[in-house]
C-alpha cells in the first residue's frame, strides 16, 4: 500500500491541509488518524484556514460574488510563511510513514516577501 498525500495550500473555505473524506459528523478530515487527531494541527490548521478566509469579502461587481484582498495577502505573507512552515514541521513530526508531503504553497508566499 503506497503512501497517501498530503496537500498544503491555501484556497477559499479551504484550510492549509486539503481534506477529502468526511467524519460521521460531517467535518472535514484527511482520513488519517495520526492527522486528524492531532490537536497541535488542526489547531494550526483552523487558524491559518480562517485568516485565509478573512481575506475574502463580498463584492456584488465581481462575477463570483467574492473579492480577495491582494494587498492585504502581501501584508500577511510573513504571517501566513511562519504558521505553514510551523505546519509543516508538526506535520514531520507526527508522521508515521503513512504519508508524504506535498508543499504547494510556500514558494509563493515567499514570492511575495521578496
Amino acid at each position: 500500500m503506497g503512501k497517501e498525500l498530503i496537500q498544503i495550500g491555501l484556497e477559499f473555505l479551504f484550510g492549509p491541509i486539503q481534506k477529502f473524506e468526511e467524519d460521521v459528523d460531517g467535518n472535514e478530515i484527511t482520513g488519517i488518524k495520526v492527522i486528524d487527531e492531532d490537536k497541535i494541527t488542526q489547531d494550526l490548521d483552523k487558524e491559518i484556514g480562517e485568516k485565509w478566509c478573512d481575506l475574502w469579502e463580498n463584492d456584488p461587481n465581481e462575477t463570483s460574488g467574492m473579492r480577495f484582498d491582494k494587498a492585504k495577502e502581501k501584508e500577511l505573507a510573513p504571517w501566513f510563511l511562519e504558521k505553514i512552515k510551523q505546519l509543516i514541521a508538526r506535520l514531520e513530526e507526527i508522521n508515521d510513514g503513512s504519508y508524504e508531503i506535498e508543499d504547494m504553497i510556500t514558494e509563493y508566499l515567499e514570492g511575495l516577501i521578496k
